[in-house]
């Protein structure tokens, strides 16, 4: 049974607390006596980014709307430059940073922006762009893997995810997986996804 992304733990951590029992006080809403009272968090001045887990690829980035990030191997990373522009930006989207970009599971500090030649500004991780593929249209399309042989997933270390978990930042040592035939991402059936990189 095919679904998307593996729930961040951002994600996790809101529906638990959402499901907890409704006489509780709210985020935000009156504190109780003697109490603190918490206060929500402002995502509206970021951009907000995430991480997903298949049993293929192991841990990688995506977006807001649940796509891959991807990495372009003619990109510099040292300083920050992309070799992505006219045709091929259309097919790869910079993934906007006009806000401060904040991602659950990705160390803030491997986190940059890029100022493109139109101005627009770029997420960059361990200073490489990042890019969304104009062809996967819903969570779990991963058609850009492996395109080209330049253009692959970005682990949440900013690391090429070239085919399986042995090749970003998960700690499994099996061997090398292939990349997925079919282009979409696959939850794993058995096992439950390792835990999430401490960032």
């Amino acid at each position: 049974m095919r679904s998307g992304p593996a729930i961040t733990a951002l994600a996790a951590l809101a529906l638990s607390l959402t499901a907890c029992g409704s006489d509780q006080t709210p985020p935000g809403g009156a504190a109780a006596a003697g109490g603190l009272q918490a206060k929500p968090a402002d995502l509206e001045g970021h951009n907000n980014y995430f991480i997903a887990n298949t049993e293929q690829m192991g841990w990688f980035v995506i977006d807001a709307e649940g796509l891959p990030m991807y990495r372009y191997d003619k990109d510099v990373p040292k300083p920050s430059k992309s070799n992505c522009e006219g045709e091929c930006a259309k097919a790869w989207k910079p993934v906007l940073a006009d806000k401060t970009p904040m991602a659950t599971g990705v160390d803030p500090i491997s986190m940059g922006v890029l100022t493109r030649p139109d101005g627009t500004k770029q997420l960059t991780i361990q200073g490489w762009p990042q890019y969304t593929f104009a062809e996967d249209k819903v969570a779990g399309d991963m058609k850009g893997q492996g395109k080209g042989g330049v253009w692959w997933v970005t682990a949440p270390n900013g690391a090429k995810i070239t085919g399986g978990k042995a090749q970003n930042n998960s700690k499994s040592s099996s061997t090398p997986s292939t990349s997925p035939s079919s282009g979409t991402a696959q939850t794993p059936q058995s096992a439950p996804p390792p835990a999430a990189p401490g960032y």
